[in-house]
């Protein structure tokens, strides 16, 4: 999809200290095996004492600081995470809104687990360019891996780290021009998070701990994995190849790449190579210091870019999500300055 006269405006970030991985292999949380491949340095552990709708809060508050824009303008908050909010049956997202663009914003709690971060501004596209309500959207992420949880084996494929983020979507101008979006689905995928698992009268995990590595070893086990992970890529490849051709755009035109910090793979064919772009363009060396915060990933790394400026007027930016389901979203964006925030 190629979109006119949408913008992000600004993004915020409520991220805690990391702890070094190091410290997780002496204590028997992680092993030597999963350290070394997975290629992390760290990971982001909140403190005790803050729940994550209070980090999404802390998060948005600076994305309004940065954006300029006033609460009156927004006409939608948008919500996604993937793990316990602090409260069971409770709308996490009108929580956030009242705290950060007032109490008559509409408020929606969306999922699709770690493609949220960029599946969230598709949707908030869709409701700008369609002239509806407002003109801002606020999207924001928040995950604390704590309690039921063991973030350094819950997932054979990363190590899960804490924080919350917030993206300012605008008509009205920002740092950046939403160029193009594309999502690509594989629903057939989806037992890849469900294992041979039933269906619960009521949540097992205050009782039994989550393993989501289990779930994926049952269904590799009845299912031809290489033809898995062939369907995998050609949803990433897609999501890709069409953002691009929407904003009429080749490969080459990329300077920067954000991907999921879902940690590197056994052998020498990682993301990038998927991807067809040098390691040193994707957030990588910055992902591998924070760890998965979920949906989180794409706006932090975007963040990240724009404060050590890393890019510049005229960079090209392929945000690039992707969540079990399987469903791949990407956002291609323009830098159209790069602001001094503080």
């Amino acid at each position: 999809m190629r979109w006119e006269n949408i913008h992000i405006a600004a993004v915020g970030t409520w991220l805690p200290e990391p702890v070094a991985v190091e410290a997780a292999v002496r204590s028997g949380e992680l092993t030597p095996e999963r350290c070394e491949v997975f290629g992390y340095r760290s990971v982001l552990v909140a403190p005790d004492g803050i729940a994550p709708p209070d980090m999404a809060v802390h998060a948005a508050e600076t994305a309004l600081k940065r954006s300029g824009i006033a609460p009156k303008e927004f006409g939608l908050l948008l919500h996604g995470s993937l793990w316990f909010q602090g409260l069971d049956v409770w709308p996490v997202g009108s929580y956030i809104a009242q705290r950060t663009v007032g109490r008559t914003v509409p408020a929606l709690d969306v999922q699709q687990r770690c493609n949220i971060g960029v599946g969230g501004i598709e949707l908030a596209a869709t409701h700008l360019a369609a002239g509806a309500r407002g003109s801002a959207v606020m999207l924001t992420t928040a995950d604390r891996w704590d309690g039921g949880v063991n973030r350094w084996s819950l997932h054979e494929d990363h190590v899960y780290g804490d924080g919350a983020t917030a993206m300012v979507l605008s008509r009205r101008g920002g740092f950046a021009r939403l160029l193009s979006t594309a999502t690509v689905a594989d629903n057939s995928l989806e037992p890849m998070a469900r294992g041979d698992e039933p269906f619960h009268p009521v949540s097992p995990a205050a009782h039994a701990p989550l393993d989501l590595t289990r779930r994926s070893r049952q269904y590799k086990a009845e299912h031809d994995e290489d033809e898995a992970a062939l369907r995998h890529a050609r949803v990433m490849l897609q999501a890709k190849v069409k953002a691009l051709a929407a904003a009429r755009l080749p490969s080459s035109a990329l300077a920067k790449v954000v991907i999921p910090a879902t940690g590197r793979r056994k052998g020498e064919y990682q993301l990038h190579h998927l991807l067809g772009v040098e390691e040193h363009q994707t957030t990588w060396e910055y992902g591998r210091t924070t760890g998965h915060i979920g949906g989180g990933d794409l706006a932090a790394g975007l963040a990240h870019l724009v404060e050590t400026e890393a890019v510049r007027t005229g960079d090209r930016v392929l945000l690039f999500g992707g969540g079990s389901g399987f469903t791949c979203t990407t956002a291609l964006l323009e830098i159209t300055e790069v602001p001094q925030w503080t």
